[in-house]
């Protein structure tokens, strides 16, 4: 549609690593050697975890913030002291100006803690300030960013309507403009908004009509809104939920609310280019917060499993359960590598990271819910009790697959937005069917161009150890752009609608770029300890082994990428939801 081109193809930037990959090309540039912050940056956030660790042991109890549904407000403020709220606001609106990696840290270890807590500050700051400090004007980041950074405001980021969920295009809430009082009256319902009974500022999305060369349009436009202004009410201040209860999750509801023309933030019409980039930057601390889960579980389930005897033996000596450990440890290795990975990648100023974005919150949020079943497997009866965080971890870990976008919706935009570039090289080259001559130059400069793509594509590793899975990961890069212009040339257009297929392709996208992301951090590791592998302890071997998973994946995807059962998958649920 129309909408979704606006949403996702608006400016032209630099193809990005992950859609790169699509072509079968793989792009080292922001990717080897594995990004890292200054030395002083580094120094300075190891200085803030010392402390926000601390803050963590003493001062937050996850279970009573679970059971009373709320985050005291000492917590808060211990928070806020430390520069938590504003870690990465500059320093000249008053935060610590610190780099999306460092807030990553941050936020894993919060979320190792308390997940409601790490999802507080990352609503905050991710979405709910970012999109002032991205796209705000200099009277608007004046007016607002320096309480917002000092935690004496709070933000929040509504764009959720009863109608209107993953698909954003489709929210009803709207903005009229009164020329004669230079304000808009705004009107609708949003639901599901994270801090939106406390917010002091909010990012709501209204659709609006403004005048283009093709004629007025409905656009949707991004405006600041404050609860003292007229019409805004909050409907239900916080939510009864199953997980991330200490959070407030408000309805909010608007009749004629009354916003100063001021208070557009970004272009006029622009409001789905300010949602689709803050999410970015949700998505990725979101990387973050199951990372922290994550390696919290793997450290819980190897205690377990070394102390608990069964048939007088450790758990650990049981086939089944070295099976569950490995695989947890190695996706667990996997999580935190791609999401300092694409932290890395928005700290070096690339504009386009919807894609890595994109995986790394599907696959972050599906791996922790693995880690979580196979921890409470492990523990057995005893994870079914509330004296152990498992039953809370899971409520909590829940809202990960369906949060910033359902993970099916992200699976089916992995592998149909990648496809988009190459599918307009090809359709160049069908347009040019008219004229046979013309159209076999074209075919053949796209086939030479593919040659040197495919050729080419070998992630530059330098450690030794490494080199074997580099050269498996060149193969299967190629492989799946292949596989990416078969797709295209089979379905063309009807692509689109191939959800099965593009689930495929998808799954091996999230692979190729993961295991990407534990090469990358490897052959870093591995040149530090200097030839050395025994130096960065058991590393090697669990990112190794994630390699070979990540293999695995891949082949069995695209072996299976045309599945006639397919049909059959489809045909059976027409039926049975048929009316």
């Amino acid at each position: 549609t129309k909408l979704a081109e606006e949403l996702l193809f608006s400016t032209v930037k630099q193809p990005s690593f992950a859609k790169q990959l699509y072509f079968g090309v793989f792009d080292p540039t922001h990717t080897l050697p594995f990004p890292e912050v200054t030395e002083q940056e580094r120094i300075t956030s190891q200085s803030i975890q010392t402390t926000l660790s601390q803050i963590a042991e003493n001062e937050i109890d996850p279970d009573w913030i679970d059971r009373n549904a709320t985050i005291p407000d000492s917590v808060i403020q211990s928070l806020s002291k430390l520069g938590i709220l504003g870690m990465t606001v500059p320093k000249e609106y008053g935060g610590l100006g610190m780099t999306q990696t460092s807030f990553c840290h941050a936020i894993e270890l919060l979320a190792a803690r308390c997940a409601s807590t790490a999802l507080f500050v990352n609503v905050h700051q991710s979405i709910g300030l970012r999109a002032l400090l991205i796209f705000g004007t200099p009277a608007q980041k004046e007016r607002w960013l320096k309480p917002l950074a000092h935690g004496e405001l709070f933000a929040a980021f509504s764009l959720t309507e009863p109608n209107a969920g993953s698909d954003a295009s489709a929210i009803e809430t709207r903005a009229i403009y009164d020329p004669s009082r230079q304000i808009y009256r705004i009107t609708g319902k949003k639901q599901w908004t994270t801090n939106g009974g406390i917010a002091d500022v909010l990012t709501v999305m209204a659709r609006t009509e403004i005048d283009t060369p093709q004629g007025k349009q409905d656009k949707i436009t991004a405006f600041l809104v404050t609860p003292d202004m007229p019409g805004f009410k909050v409907t239900n201040p916080a939510l009864e939920k199953v997980g991330m209860r200490g959070t407030k999750t408000a309805n909010l509801a608007f009749d004629n609310m009354e916003v100063p023309a001021e208070n557009i933030l970004g272009p006029i019409g622009g409001g789905l280019r300010v949602c689709l980039t803050v999410l970015d930057y949700g998505r990725t601390a979101f990387g973050a917060t199951c990372t922290g889960a994550a390696k919290y579980l793997v450290k819980r389930a190897i205690e377990h499993a070394r102390s608990r005897y069964q048939f007088k033996r450790p758990l650990a000596s049981f086939g089944l359960v070295k099976q569950k450990i490995a695989n947890m440890s190695a996706y667990a290795y996997a999580m935190e590598s791609t999401t300092y990975l694409t932290a890395g990648l928005i700290d070096a100023g690339v504009d386009d990271i919807m894609l890595e974005a994109a995986i790394l919150k599907v696959f972050a949020s599906d791996s922790v819910w693995t880690i979580l079943y196979d921890t409470m497997q492990i523990y057995g009866g005893r994870s079914f009790f509330t004296d152990q965080p498992f039953e809370r971890m899971m409520r909590d870990a829940r809202l990960n697959m369906i949060g910033e976008g359902s993970n099916e919706v992200m699976r089916a935009f992995i592998g149909a937005v990648g496809m988009r570039d190459v599918g307009i090289e090809l359709k160049t080259i069908v347009d040019q069917l008219k004229s046979p001559p013309k159209f076999i130059e074209a075919l053949w400069g796209y086939a030479q161009r593919s040659y040197r793509r495919w050729n080419a594509s070998k992630p530059p590793v330098r450690s030794p150890e490494l080199q074997a899975e580099a050269a498996q990961l060149s193969r299967a890069i190629r492989r799946f752009g292949i596989a990416v212009v078969r797709s295209l040339a089979k379905h063309k257009e009807q692509v689109l609608e191939q959800q099965l297929l593009l689930d495929r392709l998808a799954t091996s996208a999230m692979s190729i770029y993961t295991m990407t992301a534990v090469l990358s951090r490897l052959d870093r590791d591995l040149s530090q300890a200097k030839g050395k592998p025994e130096l960065i302890g058991n590393d090697l071997e669990i990112g190794k082994f994630y390699c070979q998973l990540a293999l695995k994946k891949i082949d069995e995807s695209l072996s299976n990428l045309f599945d006639s059962h397919d049909r059959r998958v489809e045909s059976l649920s027409d039926k049975l939801t048929a009316k």
